[in-house]
């Protein structure tokens, strides 16, 4: 006996063995991406008739879909700096009510008529005191423009949060569809509104720019709003595929990217900026933002700006340097924005002045931030979470149903595998007990290519198709042996076991400082980790309904599998039946696995009750929050479908 199992560990590790890395899937779908990413210029027709649904997946992408309402901005001027040549005025406005954004404008001393004006977006520093986000709206005002250098989230006197998941654990964003990066592009947009109202700013000529994190968000804005009719970002273009070979992630907060449901790179977010003016600025020695990246970036735009009739509207200026600015990129950048929005193509020869004005001076609150400040919230209120209602009738109920499981398979599971039935590699015989117990092995490959095994576990004695409870193995589980180990649940002999170890499990689980890398680099592929271990269960239930000693499929979650299964049920009509044991009850809360934009169709106990009619077992008690599916189930008329049990071991098939 001894033997055998040595055979089979050995000949299971050699099978794993041939696969590949969570890693290595990670960048080879990055890759993709990138690589299919305006792999072909759009013709003019195509790019004409896809703009409005393309502004629309990219707003959505950002939690702007649909815009929050445009409530009155407040806008206030705190106080002004005459400085000879150009004047500072001291701005605060509300992007929503009680949401507050400190900005200061530059204009020149002199203004007569109405002026271009260029929205200048900050990186994560000190915002706009930061002797560079001086000196470059500075230059635009001594210029002939009127420049509004606005506070990026929680720096400066901009209150709110941009370290989600980078610092401060919050996985609740992806699954509330939230990322920093819609606040800042409304930030933004409620900024050219700002400007659109002065009498001094010329609405038709108005144009965006910003260093690092000011440079994604004028590539963001410039795709969200026609009213930027310049965009300039500086030192922060690059591609998927960059991000993820790199693990150039780790070196970004959550604003600088966007919630990735469609799969898009760089290049369909500057195919949606043509062909309006656009250039982007870089330096060749970025470590987070490599000219691998970014000049494969610009080729294939350049290609979109090509086709469709204006290749002058677009460039691309680099120089010999790190993340920041240089004389030459400053010139090249002033250049363009006098090309574009004045008409005048004379290079620019002179640069920034070294001045640079106290911090305090260029305060709008004086030191005191508003304390009814309502920033800290935006990620609830930019994006908002489904309200859904008990059932009123059976009718209605099913036509939210049909609704909301088209909208899962839309979004948040879009990139799913079509077909979730995987390549079945090996099938293992791995032994039995006195008591009866017969385990094995199966070992299958996803369609990402991972090398995943299935660990069972059936009685002798059947010897025809029987029930299986297919579960996932826990993330924290130290071993599978003997049919999963402890993450399958105790049953009665006349059922089977089928214990899918999912990846972070098993053979693949990762470390903890590259598993904080995946749960963030995920999202980048139109994936969750969790995500991917629904694909996982499916595929192994998928591969257990081929034997045909297995009969009806039921799946099994506890603690933090409980949501993986309850995802796979809903999204495998053939599941015949649920089972629950201490279910997480929220997706608010960070602990609990993440789904992209999960909430905006509904929280864990209404996405439970998707699941009607199938029946539904909670082991112990039903959670407080899913009362509220109990509910919904009497309210359908079909109460006794959701019951509950003392343990896994009195579990037996609901009666139909």
């Amino acid at each position: 006996m001894d033997r055998i199992l040595l055979f089979t560990l050995l000949t299971v590790t050699q099978l794993h063995a041939q696969g590949i890395s969570i890693y290595t899937t990670v960048t080879q779908e990055a890759r993709e991406i990138t690589g299919s990413s305006l792999a072909q210029p759009l013709s003019p027709e195509q790019w004409k008739s896809t703009v409005s649904d393309r502004r629309a997946k990219w707003l959505e992408m950002l939690g702007l879909n649909p815009l929050p309402e445009r409530t009155p901005l407040e806008a206030t001027v705190t106080g002004t700096l005459e400085r000879g040549d150009y004047v500072v005025e001291k701005i605060h406005f509300q992007i929503l009510p009680d949401a507050h954004v400190a900005g200061n404008l530059y204009r020149p001393a002199k203004v007569s008529g109405k002026l271009p004006a260029v929205l200048y977006l900050c990186g994560h520093t000190k915002g706009k005191v930061n002797a560079p986000y001086q000196a470059n709206p500075r230059w635009f005002g001594q210029h002939g423009y009127v420049a509004l250098v606005l506070d990026p989230v929680q720096l400066g006197e901009c209150q709110g949060m941009h370290h989600g998941t980078y610092r401060d654990g919050r996985f609740d964003w992806p699954s509330r569809g939230y990322t920093p990066a819609g606040t800042e592009v409304w930030n933004a947009m409620r900024a050219l509104d700002y400007l659109q109202s002065r009498s001094d700013v010329d609405a038709e000529k108005m144009g965006v720019t910003g260093l690092s994190g000011g440079g994604a968000m004028s590539w963001f804005l410039g795709a969200a709003d026609e009213r930027v009719k310049c965009v300039v970002p500086v030192c922060q273009s690059g591609s998927i595929e960059r991000m993820a070979v790199d693990r150039a992630t780790d070196g970004h907060c959550d604003c600088a990217f966007w919630i990735n449901y469609y799969r898009w790179c760089w290049p369909d977010i500057g195919a949606l900026i043509a062909p309006r003016a656009f250039l982007i600025a870089s330096g060749s020695e970025d470590v987070l933002w490599r000219p691998a990246g970014y000049r494969d970036v610009a080729h294939r735009i350049r290609h979109q700006y090509d086709a469709l009739g204006v290749p002058k509207n677009f460039d691309l200026v680099e120089d010999l340097s790190p993340h920041g600015y240089t004389p030459k990129l400053r010139q090249a950048i002033f250049t363009f924005f006098n090309s574009h929005l004045k008409n005048d193509p004379t290079p620019v020869q002179d640069d920034v002045t070294d001045f640079v004005e106290p911090e305090e001076k260029l305060l709008v609150f004086g030191g005191k931030l508003p304390k009814d400040d309502t920033m800290m919230q935006m990620d609830a209120r930019l994006v908002k979470a489904a309200d859904v209602q008990l059932p009123a009738s059976e009718t209605q109920w099913q036509s939210h149903q049909t609704q909301a499981l088209a909208q899962l398979r839309a979004t948040t599971f879009r990139n799913l595998p079509a077909d979730p039935a995987p390549r079945l590699r090996d099938k293992l015989a791995d032994g039995g007990t006195k008591e009866g117990d017969v385990f094995g092995t199966r070992i299958f490959d996803t369609s990402d290519g991972l090398t995943l095994a299935v660990k069972t576990r059936h009685f002798a004695n059947n010897t025809n198709a029987v029930p299986t409870i297919v579960c996932a193995v826990q993330p924290d589980a130290k071993s599978t042996f003997s049919g999963g180990g402890s993450s399958r649940p105790s049953l009665a002999p006349e059922f089977a076991n089928a214990t899918v170890e999912v990846r972070n499990t098993g053979v693949t689980s990762v470390g903890p400082g590259y598993l904080w890398t995946l749960h963030r680099v995920y999202p980048l592929l139109g994936h969750s980790l969790p995500e991917r271990q629904v694909a996982d269960l499916l595929a192994g239930t998928a591969l257990m309904r081929q034997e045909p000693a297995t009969g009806a499929t039921i799946l099994y979650g506890k603690g933090e599998t409980a949501a993986i299964a309850i995802y796979a049920a809903l999204l495998d009509p053939k599941v015949t039946e649920l089972i629950l044991d201490n279910p997480p009850e929220t997706h608010t809360k960070p602990e609990t696995a993440e789904f992209l934009g999960i909430l905006r169709i509904g929280d864990l106990p209404q996405n439970l009750a998707l699941l009607y009619p199938r029946p539904i077992t909670f082991i112990g008690n039903v959670p407080p929050a899913f009362e509220w599916t109990k509910k919904a189930y009497e309210a359908l008329g079909k109460d006794d479908r959701i019951r509950v049990i003392k343990s896994t071991r009195d579990w037996k098939p609901q009666a139909k």
